[in-house]
């Protein structure tokens, strides 16, 4: 044989990563086959909108990167080897083309999705929590790409409490994993209490979730939101917003009533039970009084749990004495100089201090009154004391909080309220997964059609991400005690596993293509003892990626 003959033709080595587990994943989804039956494409076109739609969530999984180099990421990862599409027809004006397919089925498809996952992942949807978050954007957007039937970019509050354009984004989840089931843009505006109807109405139209309680914030109660609750029998718990009525009613209860929950969070469990949070409740009954559709009113009697948390009753006190400390001090120096050139008046005082009061939430804690001093020849005075009876009223009212719920006693007693209505972090998580690992921003589109549709397919990518995360630690759960993956995190540390953890231990997987001597050989870098665990852990074969091997030409 001639050196020639020995020389290397062709070295490509391109990353498998997750590839294989999110095409197993989106195979049970039926997630091709359901875009393309909503919204199909003209024949002979290259590439189908379940194609496209397939490779836009890979990537959200895999390396996001926006539409003009989704071209380069497919060519760098095993797209085509592993999902069937060619990387040049990934170009950004068929992505275009897609998204605004896409938001045109949003609902229908978002529907079915959650359908087909109850049905092959064995979801659980009796309980549901609900909960939105503003997605930020920058940059121009004109108006003549805005369309009135698609969620509008508009000024609202975001979470650090600016005004900023953005989008609300809805999301819903289960209790059983955090795997959202239903998703929906809404206009930047939309405030939180306007979602609630829509929602209980596309959950049974759309996804067919017909028997569930709905869980989330004080929002979730408003008038209007509860008597459509109760009218339609959709259960719920939520807490309710202090009123004076609620803090008299609570005052009432006898202390001895106050019973302990036997509730500890995760995160407090491996504390010694003396340094816990604490909780105690009083379980109660009441009855609301709510429209019944037919122009009268109908009274239902729900449940109210009056909860006090020993931790928030102990922030609340220390915020109150270092909010107290430090007015004292600024009023001491008001105080000092009633009757010179900054102060002249006693009133003039009294309205700084009472400012100050205000600014500090202490203005009902403190009496503020003016005066004349005898011993200074009728030199005005202020004096600003505590009302006594005012902070003990108002400590005893420290870190206490009302659920109010439909579900009956015997369903759920006081600490299962608790503890499933305390599991409301979980839907907070799947926000931060979006804009984190999934990284929803920036979003480089500028038609507000185009958004709801990048928008549906970062929830397609969430489902995905959620299901693996639920199905590993399900899987843990059934191997023994432990809930730790051995060095899953850098240093070989042991975790839990998580969506964004388990997809980074798999990311390094390659794929290498050589071509010596005329024949070109394929072969799947060796999977390291973590990888195979999170496979088996993911029910997804090892053979998903050997199959990828050992091709010869």
């Amino acid at each position: 044989m001639t050196p020639s003959e020995h020389s290397l033709r062709e070295l490509v080595v391109k990353r498998l990563g997750a590839l294989p587990v999110i095409a197993a994943y989106l195979e049970r989804l039926q997630l091709r086959e359901r875009i393309d039956a909503l919204a199909p494409v003209r024949e002979g076109a290259h590439l189908t909108n379940g194609d496209v739609v397939v490779a836009l969530v890979a990537n959200r999984l895999t390396a996001p990167r926006p539409l003009y180099d989704i071209v380069s990421w497919a060519q760098e990862w095993a797209v085509e080897e592993t999902l069937g599409i060619r990387p040049g027809a990934l170009n950004d004006d068929r992505l275009g083309r897609c998204l605004d397919d896409l938001a045109a089925v949003h609902d229908r498809l978002r529907g079915e999705l959650t359908v087909q996952a109850v049905a092959a992942f064995g979801l659980e949807t009796k309980a549901l929590r609900w909960d939105l978050t503003s997605i930020l954007v920058t940059g121009a957007y004109p108006e003549d790409e805005q369309d009135a039937a698609y969620a509008r970019l508009r000024y609202g509050y975001g979470g650090g409490g600016e005004r900023q354009k953005q989008i609300r984004w809805l999301q819903v989840t289960t209790d059983d994993g955090a795997v959202p089931v239903w998703e929906q843009p809404y206009d930047g505006n939309t405030t939180d209490v306007a979602t609630v109807v829509d929602t209980m109405v596309a959950l049974r139209e759309h996804a067919r979730c017909t028997d569930f309680v709905l869980l989330g914030d004080s929002k979730l109660l408003s008038v209007a939101n509860r008597a459509a609750l109760l009218a339609t029998e959709v259960g719920y718990t939520a807490p309710l917003a202090h009123t004076p009525a609620l803090d008299e009613t609570f005052l009432a209860i006898p202390t001895e009533d106050l019973v302990p929950l036997a509730y500890v969070s995760a995160r407090e469990r491996a504390l010694p039970p003396d340094a816990r949070t604490t909780y105690h409740g009083y379980d109660s009954v009441a009855e609301v009084v709510a429209p019944d559709g037919a122009g009268g009113t109908r009274g239902h009697t729900v449940r109210r749990l009056f909860v006090v948390s020993s931790e928030e009753r102990a922030a609340r006190r220390r915020n109150r004495a270092r909010q107290q400390q430090r007015a004292e001090t600024e009023i001491a120096g008001i105080v000092g100089r009633v009757g010179s050139r900054w102060y002249p008046t006693a009133e003039r005082a009294a309205a700084k201090i009472e400012a100050i009061l205000e600014r500090r939430h202490l203005r009902d804690l403190y009496a503020v009154t003016c005066g004349t001093s005898d011993e200074q020849e009728g030199r005005p005075t202020v004096t600003c004391a505590v009302r006594p009876a005012a902070l003990t009223r108002v400590e005893a009212l420290d870190g206490y909080y009302v659920l109010e719920t439909t579900r009956p006693a015997i369903e759920a007693d006081a600490v299962a309220v608790l503890t499933e209505w305390k599991g409301q972090w979980q839907i907070e998580h799947r926000h931060r997964a979006a804009k984190g690992p999934l990284h929803i921003r920036p979003l480089f589109v500028t038609s507000n059609r185009r958004v709801t549709g990048l928008v549906t397919i970062l929830g397609i990518a969430l489902l995905v991400f959620s299901l693996i995360e639920r199905a590993a630690r399900r899987a843990l759960a059934t191997e023994g005690p432990g809930e730790k993956v051995p060095n899953l995190l850098a240093g070989h540390v042991a975790a839990r596993p998580t969506g964004d953890n388990v997809l980074k231990a798999l990311r390094e997987i390659t794929r290498v293509t050589v071509a010596l001597a005329g024949v070109r050989q394929r072969w799947v870098a060796d999977l390291s003892a973590l990888q195979r665990t999170l496979l088996r852990l993911l029910g997804v074969p090892e053979a998903a990626y050997a199959r990828l091997a050992h091709e010869i030409q």
